[in-house]
C-alpha cells in the first residue's frame, strides 16, 4: 500500500521531468507582450525597447548602438547655381554599410576645414548606394560626408572635394561681345568714363581749342616757368592790386624813388624806426616834454646814482608798500624806538605772524593754546580734566557732541617696584560719565626687579574699574626671562568680577572663558580642549582627520552618525505608496547607500525612470543592476544610473501598481 512518502516522492519525480521538458522548449514560442515592451542590452548599456513606447507607441526603438564608420571622400563638379556632389556608397578602410545605417549627411561650408554641425547642413544621401546631389551656391564650397545611425550616432567626416558654381555664359562668348556697333547714340556719357581714362594719347591734334576751355580753366599752376615775358602782358595789366606785399624790395627801388612828398601822412610809425636810428643829436632842444614820457617809461635804472634826494621826495610818499622785503635791517632802527606797545599780533607786515621763530625765552605762567573756543589745541602743565600733575595736550574737534577732549599725557603710576612713567592716550569723551572712552596706555615696565622693564601697551574701552564691563588689548616686549605676549580680554562686573581671557606669545596660544566652563590651548605639547559642562563639537567642511596618532576616548564611545533619510525626486507619476514605507535613500558613514521603500507607479506605466537621486554625493560611480519585487507577483530589473536615474524595466508581469526597493544597495566612493 502506497504511503504519503511514496506519493511525495512520485511527485517530485514527476516534477524534475515537467522542468527538464520546459528547460529544453522554447519559452516564446507562442508568446506575446501584453501592454509591456522587451528591452535589449549588451555590456551593461541598454540597446533597444522592443514592444509599447513610454508615449503610448508600439515600435522598434534602437538605442545606444555602435559609431559608424566614416563615409568615403566624396566628389564635386561645377554645376549650373551650384555644386554637383557623388557618393560611391563606400566606406573608409573598406568597411561594409552598417546595418542600421539612416542617412549620409552632406554639409558644405565655404571655408576650408569647417567642422560639420547643423548650420553647415545642406541635404542628405538616404541610401546605402550612394548617390548625386546639387548644393546650390554662389562661390566655391568644401564639401564633406557625415553617416548616421537610427539611434543617432554620427561617424567621424569623411575626407573633403572642393568646385565653383559654372558659370551661366561661357568667357569666350562674352569676350567681344559689345563692339561699336552695339553702343547707342549718346550712350558713352562724362559720368561713364572713369577718371585718367583719357589721356594725351587719345587727344586728336589741336583737339583743345579757346572755345574748350572754361573760364578761369587756366590757372597760375598750369603755367610753365618764365612762359610770360613782358611782350605777352598787356598794357596796364599789371596794377598795385597784383603785386604782392613785400614783393618789391629796396633794391628793386630806384635811388630817389620815394621822397617826403610820396610818404603818406602817419606812414612811418615807431616800428618802422630801427633801433638807435634817432639820437641825441636829432632831437630839437626842449621837444621832449613830460606830456611825451609814457607812464613809468623812467624807471630805477634811467635814474643818475644821488639824483634824487630828500627834497625831491613828497611828504608821506613813501608809504609800507613801497618798502621792499629786508630792505629795513636791525642797523637802520635806532635803539629803544621799538617799545612793546608799539607791537601787535598783526602789526609786522600787516598780516598774522606765520613761520616766525621765537628763541632766547621761556614761556612760563600759564597754557598755550590756538584758540579760546572751537577747534583748538590746548598745552598745559597738568591735566586739568582730571586734576593730575602731568604735562598734557588737549584736542579739541570743535563738535557740538564732545564732552572733553581728546588728551595725550606723560603721567607717573605707582608699581609695586616703584613709581614709572606712562604715557596716555584718551580718546574724546561723548558721555557725562566717560563710559565707553578709549585709552591707550605706553609704558617702559619698572625700573626694579619683581617687574623687568619691559616696553608694553594696552588699549582699553569702556568701564576701568568698578564699571559694567571693559575691553582691554594689551602688549609686552621680550627680555631675558618672559617672551613677548600680545593679550586680549574682556571683563564684566555684573554677576561677579568674571573675565574672558586670549594669551598668544611664541610658545603657546590660550583662550579661557569668562565663566571658566571652557578653555582651549595650542603648544608643541599639541592642542588640549576642555568642555567642563556640556558636549564638544568639532566641524570641518571637509572632513576631520587624525593622523600619525590614536583617538583616545575615556568613559564614552566613538559614534559615526549617518546622513538623514531623503526621498529622492520622484518621475513620470510615480510616487510613495500610501500606507507603507516612503520611498527614501540615506548615505553611511563607510560610503555605503541605502534604498528603502515601496513606489506606487500608474497602470500605464510599463517600465522607465521611477525616481532621480538629486545628491550627487549618493549616486553610484558606475551603473548597478538589481532584481526588485512588483505587484501580480512580478519580478522586474531596477538600472541604478551614475546620473542619479532609477530605471525599472524587463518585468515579467505587469508591475500592477507597485514596486518594492527593500534591500537594495551600493557604494557611492568606489
Amino acid at each position: 500500500m502506497a504511503t504519503a512518502l511514496d506519493a511525495l516522492a512520485a511527485r517530485i519525480a514527476a516534477l524534475e521531468t515537467a522542468l527538464r521538458d520546459l528547460s529544453r522548449s522554447s519559452r516564446l514560442s507562442h508568446s506575446s507582450i501584453d501592454d509591456g515592451a522587451l528591452t535589449v542590452t549588451s555590456g551593461g548599456q541598454l540597446r533597444a525597447v522592443i514592444g509599447q513606447m513610454p508615449d503610448g507607441t508600439t515600435a522598434v526603438n534602437v538605442v545606444n548602438g555602435p559609431v559608424p564608420p566614416a563615409p568615403s571622400p566624396p566628389t564635386a563638379a561645377p554645376a549650373l547655381g551650384g555644386v554637383r556632389v557623388t557618393w560611391n556608397g563606400a566606406f573608409t578602410d573598406g568597411s561594409p554599410s552598417p546595418l542600421d545605417l539612416a542617412r549620409v549627411e552632406v554639409h558644405a561650408s565655404p571655408v576650408a576645414g569647417t567642422v560639420p554641425s547643423p548650420a553647415t547642413l545642406v541635404t542628405t544621401i538616404d541610401t546605402p548606394q550612394g548617390g548625386v546631389v546639387t548644393v546650390p551656391t554662389t562661390v566655391p564650397v568644401w564639401v564633406t560626408l557625415v553617416a548616421r545611425t537610427t539611434s543617432g550616432k554620427a561617424s567621424a567626416p569623411s575626407g573633403t572635394a572642393t568646385a565653383g558654381p559654372a558659370p551661366v555664359v561661357a568667357q569666350e562668348v562674352l569676350d567681344g561681345i559689345v563692339g561699336e556697333l552695339q553702343l547707342a547714340a549718346d550712350a558713352v556719357t562724362a559720368a561713364k568714363v572713369a577718371g585718367g581714362a583719357i589721356d594725351e594719347r587719345a587727344l586728336a591734334d589741336a583737339a583743345v581749342t579757346a572755345a574748350k576751355l572754361g573760364e578761369a580753366a587756366v590757372v597760375a599752376g598750369k603755367l610753365a616757368g618764365d612762359s610770360v615775358t613782358p611782350g605777352t602782358v598787356a598794357a596796364d595789366a599789371i596794377t598795385a592790386r597784383e603785386i604782392a606785399a613785400g614783393s618789391i624790395s629796396t633794391g628793386a627801388l630806384a635811388a630817389g624813388a620815394v621822397t617826403t612828398e610820396t610818404l603818406a601822412a602817419g606812414a612811418v610809425t615807431a616800428g618802422q624806426i630801427a633801433s638807435s636810428a634817432v639820437t641825441a643829436s636829432k632831437i630839437a632842444s626842449k621837444s621832449v616834454t613830460a606830456l611825451k614820457i609814457a607812464a613809468d617809461a623812467v624807471t630805477a635804472g634811467k635814474i643818475a646814482a644821488d639824483a634824487i634826494t630828500s627834497r625831491e621826495l613828497k611828504a608821506l610818499a613813501v608809504t609800507a608798500d613801497k618798502i621792499a622785503v629786508g630792505a629795513i635791517t636791525a642797523d637802520k632802527i635806532a635803539a629803544g624806538s621799538i617799545t612793546a606797545a608799539a607791537l601787535s599780533v598783526d602789526a609786522i607786515d600787516g598780516r598774522t605772524i606765520k613761520g616766525v621763530t621765537i628763541t632766547g625765552g621761556t614761556i612760563t605762567g600759564g597754557t598755550l593754546q590756538t584758540g579760546t573756543t572751537g577747534r583748538r589745541v590746548m598745552l598745559s602743565p597738568s591735566d586739568p580734566i582730571e586734576g593730575k600733575a602731568a604735562p598734557s595736550a588737549l584736542l579739541y574737534s570743535g563738535a557740538d557732541v564732545e564732552q572733553q577732549p581728546a588728551r595725550l599725557t606723560a603721567e607717573v603710576r605707582a608699581t609695586p617696584d616703584g613709581s614709572v612713567p606712562v604715557t596716555r592716550l584718551t580718546g574724546p569723551q561723548l558721555t557725562t560719565n566717560g563710559i565707553h572712552t578709549p585709552r591707550l596706555w605706553l609704558n617702559s615696565g619698572c625700573p626694579g626687579t619683581s617687574y623687568p622693564s619691559r616696553g608694553g601697551y594696552s588699549l582699553s574701552v569702556a568701564g576701568e574699574w568698578g564699571m559694567a564691563g571693559e575691553a582691554v588689548i594689551s602688549g609686552a616686549a621680550g627680555d631675558a626671562t618672559s617672551a613677548a605676549s600680545i593679550e586680549m580680554s574682556v571683563r564684566r562686573s555684573t554677576g561677579g568680577y568674571k573675565t574672558a581671557l586670549t594669551h598668544l606669545n611664541p610658545e603657546a596660544w590660550f583662550t579661557q572663558l569668562a565663566d571658566q566652563v571652557a578653555a582651549m590651548s595650542l603648544s608643541k605639547d599639541g592642542l588640549t580642549v576642555k568642555a567642563l559642562a556640556g558636549g564638544m563639537l568639532l566641524q570641518s567642511g571637509t572632513g576631520l582627520r587624525v593622523q600619525g596618532g590614536d583617538i583616545v576616548v575615556t568613559n564614552g564611545t566613538v559614534r559615526a552618525e549617518s546622513a538623514s533619510w531623503a526621498t529622492p525626486a520622484f518621475q513620470n507619476g510615480c510616487t510613495s505608496l500610501t500606507g507603507w514605507r516612503s520611498v527614501g535613500i540615506k548615505r553611511r558613514p563607510d560610503g555605503t547607500v541605502m534604498l528603502r521603500g515601496i513606489a506606487a507607479v500608474p497602470a500605464s506605466f510599463g517600465g522607465g525612470v521611477v525616481a532621480v537621486i538629486d545628491d550627487p554625493a549618493m549616486r553610484p560611480r558606475v551603473g548597478e543592476v538589481f532584481t526588485v519585487a512588483a505587484s501580480n507577483p512580478a519580478t522586474a530589473t531596477l538600472f541604478l544610473q551614475p546620473n542619479g536615474n532609477l530605471e525599472v524595466w524587463n518585468a515579467t508581469g505587469s508591475f500592477g501598481g507597485w514596486i518594492s526597493f527593500s534591500g537594495v544597495e551600493w557604494s557611492c566612493i568606489d
